[in-house]
């Protein structure tokens, strides 16, 4: 279990410093920032990312694995950077594979984080609905958010439209899925946690925006939701790289701010989110020692 604990920790760090080195950071040379702004931003973030580790805590609580706080501070936060590895397997299995003993198996655990990460994607496709409506330049577009928010609702409750997605899977790739069975009871009981998470980094990437461009409308923070959940479903990109700061520009251009400064919020929101990463990881690794 070490030997997983370090592939994932260095495999991650090596994947997001290559990143890091391809950023460029000479379009900010010339930005200015309200500094207030911008601490309120963080402060909110941080928030985000406690209740990120809580929603995870709840989803095994409510699946009898008593898991304490520490644990899913610990569990939450030292693979946050696995999504800068190519795939999605590791940000699902790294957790679960970290809470792994005599106790809990793996495959219930991972099957858990799974779960927990559908909800949180299905709640991310809801709340992008209104910003792409709210967008007359990209409404055209809102059918195709609605469509995914209702089919990932209903492979979340369809037992018979999650045998034939299996079924299907299973004739294209070859390989055998199982997709977790969520009760009305448990989605309800996750999403009024993972509500709240999205609250935090929305009002985060707000302030984050008038940092820099002075007041705007608060659905222009709603940006960030929707290029979260595109990221999220673009497999290919390790951590939506490139996907996420083409869904800001796009949504900020839309709606009347000019291209450089949409492209330096969109790289700008990047580095801000990786700040809370890092609060993640380096929490994680103080309450290491604690659990």
């Amino acid at each position: 279990m070490k030997r997983i604990i370090n592939v994932l920790l260095y495999g991650s760090l090596i994947a997001l410093l290559l990143y890091v080195y391809n950023l460029d950071f000479l379009i900010f040379r010339d930005l200015r920032i309200n500094y207030l702004w911008l601490s309120i931003s963080i402060l909110l973030l941080f928030t985000g990312f406690v209740f990120s580790a809580i929603s995870w805590k709840v989803a095994l609580n409510l699946h009898n694995v008593k898991a304490g706080f520490k644990e899913a501070i610990y569990s939450q936060g030292i693979v946050g950077f696995t999504k800068y590895i190519p795939g999605r397997v590791w940000t699902i299995l790294g957790r679960a594979a970290i809470l792994k003993n005599e106790d809990r198996e793996l495959k219930r655990l991972s099957f858990i984080s799974f779960k927990e990460q559908l909800v949180y994607l299905c709640l991310g496709f809801f709340i992008s609905i209104y910003p792409v409506i709210r967008t007359e330049k990209i409404q055209e577009y809102a059918w195709i958010i609605f469509i995914l928010t209702t089919l990932l609702f209903l492979l979340l409750f369809s037992s018979s439209l999650q045998r034939l997605f299996e079924k299907v899977w299973n004739r294209i790739f070859k390989k055998p899925i199982s997709l977790p069975k969520i009760s009305i009871k448990e989605f309800a009981q996750l999403s009024g946690v993972i509500i709240i998470w999205w609250f935090f980094w929305i009002a985060g990437f707000y302030f984050l925006l008038i940092s820099v461009t002075g007041f705007v409308p608060f659905y222009y923070a709603f940006a960030f939701p929707l290029s979260v959940v595109l990221g999220l479903i673009s497999i290919i990109f390790p951590g939506g790289i490139g996907v996420r700061e083409g869904a800001i520009t796009l949504f900020l251009i839309s709606n009347g701010i000019s291209a450089d400064i949409a492209i330096t919020i969109s790289i700008l929101a990047r580095i801000w989110f990786l700040a809370g990463e890092f609060f993640a990881f380096f929490l994680a690794l103080y309450f290491r020692k604690k659990t």
